[in-house]
């Protein structure tokens, strides 16, 4: 047989051989579902137990392609249901897939649960690991504070952390990563839970180099509604890859004396 027949022989036994090897690797790939848009209820398995989680799916969602997400963690006695109701109308025309987990907060056996869950969710939504954030109000954020923004090897898979009505908990913040995220702590300079606590987490980032941007407003311990949509306009803007302004901002708070009349 001529060389030329031989090689071409060869190579075309090679790729007969080669194709079922490659159609058998897409077939192995594990596919993610399909979710309907809007609120979805769904379940993911940690630890060997079921947990819960309930879903704003955006329109024109599409496991094909990877989506930003956020993550949010209610307060202690809340629901991951109600606290995505909160939330939900301040994320915009153009939401991030939004994801309220429903163990999560400083009442339950939640230590270390928002990263077990953003590892398991990864079965279930297309996840752009460019854009992961996390929301948390009060319990739910100072878990964030102690299972995220303290703990060197989560921290450099969030984009954004932000503490809603809370700030540091039990742990001081390592020394920074390259890949640090930003962490906005928003809160009332008259709710205690924000006052003990956020400018001793203000300090720690700032000392080790973080990006911390801090919004007060006259709220009370609530999810206050102009700093989320802020948060929002913020994270799309990153999204976007466009520049934001959003910035420290403090209101006064009240306890300065007057000046004595001369």
């Amino acid at each position: 047989m001529h060389a030329l027949s031989r090689s071409l022989l060869v190579l075309a036994t090679l790729m007969l051989t080669a194709a079922p090897v490659a159609l058998l690797a897409a077939d192995d790939a594990p596919k993610l579902p399909k979710w309907k848009k809007g609120v979805q209820e769904g379940v993911v398995e940690i630890d060997g137990k079921k947990e819960a989680f309930v879903a704003l799916v955006p329109k024109g969602y599409s496991p094909k392609k990877e989506w930003p997400v956020v993550l949010l963690l209610h307060g202690n006695g809340g629901k991951a249901a109600s606290f995505l109701n909160t939330v939900k109308s301040a994320a915009g025309k153009k939401p991030p897939l939004l994801i309220s987990l429903e163990r999560c907060d400083n009442n339950q056996d939640a230590v270390g649960y928002a990263p077990k869950y953003l590892e398991a969710l990864r079965a279930q939504f297309s996840i752009d690991d460019a854009n992961v954030y996390a929301l948390g109000f009060s319990g739910g954020g100072f878990r964030l504070w102690d299972d995220i923004v303290c703990k060197a090897d989560v921290l450099p898979k969030f984009r954004g952390v932000i503490l809603f009505g809370s700030a540091r908990q039990s742990f001081d913040p390592p020394e920074k990563p390259e890949n640090a995220p930003t962490v906005i702590l928003v809160g009332d300079p008259k709710d205690s839970n924000f006052t003990k606590t956020a400018p001793a987490g203000e300090k720690a980032l700032a000392d080790r180099g973080y990006e911390v941007i801090v919004l007060e407003h006259r709220g009370g311990h609530s999810v206050a509604r102009k700093e989320l949509e802020e948060v929002f306009e913020w994270i799309a803007a990153i999204v976007k890859g466009k520049k934001t302004d959003l910035a420290t901002r403090r209101v006064d708070n009240g306890d300065k004396k007057k000046k004595k009349k001369r």
